[in-house]
């Protein structure tokens, strides 16, 4: 058992709704402009490429290359615009050398080497960016819950206010690692 302490006043009230929600059939049908990752197969996946306000998820095994692939994605999207790339493991000195490593020269690619979610959701929210990336789940944390960053409360914290963030317009890729038992959360 993991216990997760819930503040009431984060809870959203009963019966309030900030949106009214609409038929299907009233949807606008409107083609959506996608960014390119520069990445073919990468655009594939995501049916195209990146759309505003996406919450992607990129899990896998530590060291496979999750960090990697999406400094390059970053770098092809910095070409049309400014984007962030927050790394919660790493230093600002140990992603500029793995960028350098990459071939990656961008002045609009913006690095933040941070953990606390509200300085990383306040970041985001700072400007209009293309695209942010946060690296990693596991490592992120929200400092109002008492567990240890990685635990099952603070990963469904962190993810919650990520995709948060992200449907307000800029597209997000959390990068979440997958632990012994194959799942993107810790074992509880």
């Amino acid at each position: 058992m993991v216990e997760e302490v819930v503040d009431d006043e984060r809870r959203p009230a009963r019966g309030k709704s900030a949106r009214n929600p609409v038929p299907l059939t009233q949807v606008s049908t409107e083609p959506i402009a996608r960014q390119s990752t520069g990445i073919d197969e990468v655009d594939r996946v995501l049916g195209g490429g990146i759309v505003p306000g996406a919450f992607v998820l990129l899990g896998g095994d530590p060291g496979i290359g999750k960090s990697t692939l999406l400094l390059q994605i970053a770098a092809h999207v910095s070409q049309e615009g400014p984007v962030l790339y927050v790394t919660a493991e790493e230093s600002e000195v140990q992603t500029r050398i793995r960028a350098e490593r990459l071939g990656v020269k961008s002045e609009n690619l913006f690095l933040l080497a941070e953990g606390d979610i509200r300085t990383i959701i306040q970041a985001i929210e700072s400007r209009s960016w293309l695209m942010a990336v946060v690296d990693s789940l596991q490592t992120t944390f929200n400092p109002e819950l008492e567990s240890a960053p990685g635990s099952v409360a603070q990963v469904r914290d962190v993810a919650a206010q990520v995709m948060r963030v992200a449907k307000q317009g800029c597209p997000v890729f959390l990068v979440g690692h997958v632990n012994k038992e194959g799942s993107e959360r810790p074992a509880a």
